[in-house]
């Protein structure tokens, strides 16, 4: 976003709503590719969609990548990256219910947590790469890119560079993408949607040994051969009400699954009272991600901010003369302003200081995880980790709101990186987690994906409260734009409220997915398990009455 506001903007700045319209493009579009992708893994398999969400995130890096302005500004930049983002956050969201449904229904029980964290793992490690290319890129276009202070302006070589950067840096994104592609398609239907769903258990076992390798059998000689596999057929949902007739032709029909799907979602989460565990990941997730994105690492303002440094363009002084082209003049050059940056000093720490803030902590929390989830309860995880983020945020808030200056960047420093680590080695991980383990298989992606939609829409939430709401102290006015720490401390504090309830959620409405040993629990057992406080409450009412 910085490069872009830089090309397109700059040394005018973005307006708020146009940022905050972009930013909110991608949680949409995932938003919606979560729903859809889970909603379609479970009426049509998980084979058949696994793959063609990659094709929609390749398609939009490069709609993404050409988007222009057109000749003479005559065509608007915002609108086509208002639009590729919104396709390139369906591909995304798409990626949520169906790695996680597969990586569930795969793995063996004892590992299923493990392998999820792994997977959920790649979030950090990919962040970690986009950050190391943004470097990298940055830095081969220094040349062009003024590192002197007292030069204002970005001219056209300048902007010819950094346009082709953020290009270079959106499309390398595609390559990884392009290589899933090829793994993906050759991943077979996960042999519990066969057996559970498609109620073909032979072809959930040619499965298993389709992907473990074939079998030996002896042929007529004595000799051992292969036994030959076969690829399900398109699911046949046995699910009609007793004496319905059914043909062939009606099975193919989506209005024939559509009904026999929804019948089974109002039994198994109406009917049956598990609508409340769905309610809790669905919740829980929400309340993280309002503060999890907010500090994330699509926040280059707070990490700029915790650096005490002056964003681009907030220390110039531009006039206009009719006729001619704006000029801009540094107000503060370095030896008045030691927060001061050049155009490459700005561009290039933005980055560097997401490795320190974000990657760092993501990636020893990711990793940590990793190995605490193998014989800790996902669910108590969970709670705890958003009882230390209340922790966390009270300190960071204090810090930002008491501690001015260069004073602050230090211990809020630490501060954000064991922020980072509460996220990862907690909530972040466990919402993923929890969320691919306690639904049935019939509606496991659709369910996960339900889960994750709602955490985008907290995500989404908060950039609209970032962006619009004003602090008050004192007569004083805080707000995003505002130079200082003191706005980002409110906005802190703001956090606590959303981790609180997120505890209780969890606490409440989650299932416990771990027997009291700590042993993982089979997903056909999690299916029939509520959270606490539906248990209790159904305890009360088979009690036996008193004589």
């Amino acid at each position: 976003m910085p490069m872009i506001k830089l090309v397109y903007y700059y040394p005018d700045k973005m307006p708020s709503g146009e940022e905050t319209l972009l930013r909110c493009a991608t949680l949409i579009g995932a938003m919606v590719g979560q729903l859809a992708f889970g909603f379609l893994a479970d009426i049509y398999g998980r084979r058949k969609m696994y793959g063609l969400e990659l094709y929609v995130m390749i398609l939009a890096i490069v709609g993404i990548v050409m988007s222009s302005s057109g000749a003479d500004g005559s065509m608007s930049i915002f609108g086509w990256l208002f639009a590729w983002r919104f396709i390139m956050g369906i591909g995304i969201g798409g990626d949520y219910p169906l790695s996680a449904t597969i990586t569930a229904e795969f793995a063996p029980t004892i590992h299923r947590a493990r392998m999820l964290a792994t997977v959920f793992y790649m979030q950090p490690v990919g962040y970690l790469l986009a950050t190391l290319v943004t470097l990298g890129v940055t830095r081969q276009h220094r040349a062009n890119i003024p590192m002197d202070l007292a030069i204002a302006t970005c001219d056209n070589s300048c902007i010819h560079a950094v346009d082709r950067s953020w290009r270079i840096i959106i499309g390398v994104g595609a390559i990884p993408a392009v290589i899933a592609i090829f793994f993906r398609r050759k991943i077979p239907e996960s042999p519990l949607y066969t057996a559970d769903v498609i109620n073909q258990l032979e072809g959930a076992i040619e499965d298993m040994v389709r992907l473990n390798g074939p079998t030996p059998t002896p042929d007529s000689n004595g000799a051992a051969g292969s036994r030959e596999m076969r690829v399900p057929p398109v699911p046949v949902i046995d699910n009609c009400h007793a004496g319905e007739v059914i043909s062939e032709e009606m099975v193919e029909k989506f209005s024939y699954r559509l009904k026999t799907y929804w019948r089974s979602f109002k039994d198994h989460f109406f009917a049956k009272g598990f609508g409340w565990s769905l309610l809790g990941v669905s919740l829980a997730w929400l309340l993280l991600d309002t503060s999890f994105y907010a500090l994330g690492s699509s926040s280059s303002t707070i990490v700029t901010s915790i650096f005490n440094a002056i964003p681009i363009g907030s220390n110039l002084n531009c006039t206009d003369v009719a006729g001619q082209e704006k000029t801009c003049t540094v107000m503060d050059p370095k030896h008045e302003n030691p927060d001061a940056q050049s155009l490459y000093g700005a561009l290039f720490a933005n980055s560097w200081r997401s490795l320190i803030l974000v990657c760092s902590g993501s990636l020893s929390g990711g990793f940590g995880m990793i190995l605490l989830i193998k014989s800790h309860s996902p669910r108590l995880i969970q709670i705890w980790g958003f009882l230390l983020l209340i922790l966390i945020f009270l300190t960071a808030g204090l810090l930002l709101l008491l501690v001015s200056g260069d004073h602050v960047t230090i211990p809020v420093t630490i501060v954000y990186f064991i922020a980072q680590l509460a996220f990862e080695m907690g909530p972040n991980f466990t919402t993923f987690i929890l969320a691919a383990e306690i639904f049935p298989t019939r509606h496991r992606a659709f369910g996960h994906g339900i889960a994750a939609a709602s955490g985008k829409l907290g995500a989404a939430i908060f950039q609209v409260f970032f962006q619009f709401v004003k602090f008050h102290n004192k007569g004083v006015t805080y707000g995003a734009t505002t130079k200082g720490t003191k706005w980002l401390g409110f906005t802190v504090m703001c956090f606590i409220p959303t981790m609180i309830a997120g505890a209780a959620v969890t606490w409440l409405l989650v299932p416990e997915t771990r027997t009291d040993g700590g042993d993982p629990l089979a997903l056909d057992v999690l299916e029939n398990r509520h959270g606490w406080l539906i248990a209790a409450r159904n305890r009360r009412r088979t009690r036996p009455a008193m004589p």
